[in-house]
């Protein structure tokens, strides 16, 4: 059964349309050594059921953008270009499986950490200072300010703005190869983390504000 690109943006809007959504964004790209193209489809910072911090939705279409080239597409599963890879039968059976990856979080370890961190960020930081008896910092909020929506997965990094006691923090996580670096301006110094992964991510962000915010 042939499925349009009309079809698959009408079935996204339909399973995503009761989540705030920061950006959605799509381009057509050339696929090497083909004449046909893909459709990628980034979704950045998704409250609904789940939050979803940043993934993309990439299908084979045609050369002339009208209609897919085979019932598959493939989502960004996690950081650092990883990404699974659905079969799918006809447009009921996209929707069914597109709305499993959103409503059971069929993500990556790491990305479901940063869409943790960004549902309530100032509130677990200042929760990981309480726990550790550190009381003259506090972090009134946290803003996530991307630059650029749509970008390749090997350059993706996210921004994010700290207020901790009146003063704007400039932080960035990204994935280099294997490691995370996250990456501070605080009084007009540069501090850089390398961490293999991000589970003690709110640790290391307490950390170095307590050590550098004096």
């Amino acid at each position: 059964m042939e499925i349009t690109i009309k079809n698959i943006e009408k079935s996204i809007k339909k399973i995503l349309g009761d989540s705030d959504i920061l950006n959605s964004d799509s381009v057509y790209e050339h696929i090497d050594g083909s004449d046909n193209l893909k459709l990628v489809i980034f979704i950045n910072k998704m409250f609904g059921e789940n939050t979803i911090l940043y993934t993309k939705l990439i299908f084979k279409v045609n050369n002339g953008k009208t209609k897919l080239i085979n019932n598959s597409f493939l989502y960004l599963y996690d950081i650092n270009c990883q990404y699974v890879n659905v079969d799918f039968s006809d447009i009921n059976d996209f929707e069914k499986k597109l709305k499993s990856i959103f409503h059971n979080n069929k993500f990556g370890p790491d990305l479901k950490i940063l869409s943790d961190f960004i549902e309530k960020p100032a509130f677990l930081i200042n929760d990981w200072f309480k726990k550790n008896h550190i009381n003259e910092i506090n972090v009134s909020n946290v803003k996530y300010e991307p630059k650029a929506y749509i970008i390749p997965c090997k350059s993706l990094f996210f921004p994010f703005i700290i207020s901790a006691n009146n003063i704007d923090i400039p932080f960035s996580i990204k994935k280099e190869h294997s490691e995370y670096m996250l990456s501070f301006q605080i009084n007009s110094e540069t501090i850089n983390v390398e961490l293999n992964n991000l589970k003690n991510l709110i640790q290391n962000i307490g950390i170095t504000i307590k050590n550098k915010l004096k």
